[in-house]
């Protein structure tokens, strides 16, 4: 995090005891409250207004045009609803409101444990590392304080936390609640979906509060509820994730490699029961995307296809990837498709993603990968015209899409109204078709019912088992040396999912492990026999 070097001189709002100071940041500036034209009004009943005719820049020293209002109402017996409009000289990305003068907080992270916050400040951002636009800070006495926001469009926001460092409050502790507007609508007005601010928060109600709010609001449905779960998904106990190519073409398994690990797992568990996740089917990973087809060295067009016949003759489903926002640029057909489709950030800087070492060069330099948005309509018409050819031509019913968990504020297509696009065109006309995805945040819970989920590296609280079934990611080792096949980390010690029912007991295969792991590969297939 970074800082201003002086004090902004932001006019300081003691309601309640809650002491409130706002920012409004355009495309060209930052700007805070005139104090020498804002009221503060008690309207009675547990209502406050502020409202400002003026807005200024420079740290106060500037004058400008615009207005601001924040209503303030009670919520609960500790807890207020605050509410915010703004007009600025130019179009607004962002409002903040600042809660100042707190003791030390130690923020809780998604499973509720407590984190210092650094001397440089902690930052959160939803939904890219904060799947909830949520946030709880304990306190010294042992107290929470509770923030969150109810904005049914699910735009982005960041949660920080900091020492102050000038002014009259320098040594005291801020909490930023930043809310941005949709990058496609930047306006000079803005309306600021409601904040929630709590003291002692206890957090599992306080998160009911807002996951109720978004069964009401955002389409979020329970897993017994939803309509884009085929019968036959809910009664898959077990995943087998049969890695194919590495980017540099080396093929752990082959489509004759992946049958026969199939079949060794149908002899002892029902196929109707076992769901085969194909990652680096096409060849080589991530490199062929925006390219779908079979891989000529693994088996080419025949083999695949008998792969997913003696797959389907066994009852075994069939999973293949698809990158769902990454293509190769330098691919023949990325002409067709590419140049429309990148995805930005809000002020329209190129976004390069994860950035992976693929040829351990150390450079992490990926100029042939592209990210695209899967709201652009030539990106998306072209994947989904990929996907279902193959699937018409093959038979297999289900498709993951690869870093669906991958967010920016895009200014010409909303991602997350992309995928749910995405989604309803695969599926139209297969009610039997499953589309997962990986990762999950709140917003990508009402889109894809399954989620690909490492136990490791996201922290996953129970409550999304409320909505979805989870299984292993393909950074997690295998049982037999730990690699992680076809993923870019390498190696990860084994370990299988939690077990809980949310999550589908999965085996990872690569070169080796059917023939070096028969002892836990047996003892898994039995978890699964008995969910």
């Amino acid at each position: 995090m970074q800082f201003l070097s002086f004090d902004a001189r932001d006019p300081l709002f003691d309601i309640d005891g809650w002491k409130l100071s706002f920012q409004v940041i355009t495309l060209e500036n930052l700007y805070g409250l005139d104090p020498e034209r804002t009221t503060v009004q008690d309207e009675g009943g547990g209502r406050w207004r502020i409202r400002s005719d003026g807005l200024r820049w420079g740290g106060g020293q500037q004058p400008a045009e615009g207005a601001f209002e924040a209503t303030m109402r009670r919520e609960g017996e500790a807890g207020w609803r605050l509410h915010i409009t703004a007009r600025a000289p130019h179009p607004i990305t962002t409002v903040k409101a600042l809660a100042r003068g707190l003791p030390d907080v130690r923020p809780l992270d998604m499973v509720d444990a407590p984190r210092d916050v650094p001397a440089d400040g902690l930052m959160e951002r939803y939904p890219n590392t904060l799947r909830l636009p949520l946030w709880l800070v304990r306190l010294p006495d042992g107290g929470t304080l509770g923030f969150r926001n109810e904005d049914p469009q699910q735009r982005a926001k960041r949660l920080c936390a900091y020492k102050e460092r000038q002014g009259p409050l320098a040594g005291q502790t801020a909490v930023e609640l930043i809310h941005d507007a949709d990058a496609r609508h930047f306006d000079a007005r803005i309306d600021v979906p409601d904040w929630i601010l709590a003291r002692d928060a206890d957090p599992d109600a306080f998160r009911e509060a807002q996951l109720a709010f978004e069964e009401a609001a955002c389409g979020l449905v329970r897993w017994e509820d939803r309509a884009d779960v085929p019968a036959w998904a809910r009664d898959v106990r077990l995943v087998l994730t049969l890695h194919g190519m590495h980017w540099t073409g080396f093929c752990f398994n082959d489509y004759a490699r992946m049958l026969d690990t199939i079949r060794y797992v149908a002899e002892r568990i029902d196929g109707r029961h076992v769901l085969a996740y194909l990652p680096g089917w096409e060849g080589r990973y991530y490199w062929q995307y925006g390219d779908f087809r079979p891989e000529p060295l693994m088996g080419g067009e025949a083999g695949f296809a008998r792969l997913c016949e003696g797959s389907q003759a066994l009852g075994v489903h069939l999973m293949p990837m698809f990158g769902g926002n990454c293509a190769n640029a330098w691919a023949a057909n990325f002409h067709q498709f590419g140049p429309s489709s990148y995805m930005k950030s809000a002020t329209r800087n190129v976004f390069l993603g994860n950035q992976p070492d693929w040829n351990t060069s150390r450079a992490h330099d990926t100029g042939w990968q592209a990210w695209l948005n899967p709201g652009a309509p030539a990106w998306q018409r072209e994947l989904a015209r990929q996907i279902t050819g193959l699937m018409e031509r093959y038979g297999f019913d289900a498709v993951f899409l690869d870093t669906v968990e991958v967010w920016t504020n895009d200014p010409d297509f909303n991602l997350r109204e992309g995928y749910r696009q995405l989604v309803d065109r695969l599926r139209d006309g297969r009610p039997e078709l499953l589309v997962t995805g990986e990762d999950w945040w709140d917003g990508l819970l009402p889109i894809f019912p399954m989620f690909q989920q490492t136990a490791k590296w996201r922290q996953t609280p129970d409550w999304v088992g409320r909505y979805a079934r989870l299984f292993g990611h393909i950074c997690d080792g295998e049982p037999s040396r730990g690699s992680t096949g076809v993923f870019e980390s390498g190696n990860a010690a084994y370990e299988r999912l939690p077990d809980k029912p949310h999550y589908a007991p999965t085996l990872a295969f690569v070169d080796g492990t059917l023939e070096n792991a028969r002892d836990e590969i047996d003892a898994v297939i039995e978890v699964a026999k008995r969910r």
